[in-house]
């Protein structure tokens, strides 16, 4: 079997978050990102005329994101990795990553009880 150099450069990438302990809490394994079922999408915020692409810019824009979580149930959207959540969904905080979960009534539910897909779903 054929491997992409694509494919060899994530695994390449996954072992060495791997080596240093950060393995699927910053990055997903190859092949198992939720972006690879069209359902999720990262929000990338463009502040006085200036896009936001860096992690650690974004995380310095809690009142933005805040906005932006408010306004996801109203279209199917749920903030995936809320904080402090790490032990049920098994990724950091991440404030741009939004999944699409169709329907606006669970999402509200979701994003009113502060839970994660995980317990809505009665998985953890």
């Amino acid at each position: 079997m054929k491997k992409s150099i694509l494919t060899i450069a994530g695994l390449g990438l996954a072992f060495f978050f791997a080596a240093c302990g950060t393995t699927q809490k910053s990055v997903a394994i190859p092949g198992t990102s939720e972006h690879h079922t069209g359902l999720a999408i990262d929000i990338v915020p463009k502040v006085d005329g200036e896009w936001k692409w860096e992690n650690e810019d974004m995380m310095n824009l809690p009142e933005l994101f805040a906005i932006i979580h408010k306004e996801l149930p109203k279209h199917g959207f749920i903030l995936r990795y809320p904080k402090n959540k790490e032990e049920t969904t098994g990724y950091s905080y991440e404030p741009w990553h939004i999944r699409y979960v169709a329907s606006k009534k669970i999402a509200q539910k979701i994003f009113d009880e502060g839970i994660t897909l995980e317990k809505y779903k009665g998985e953890k």
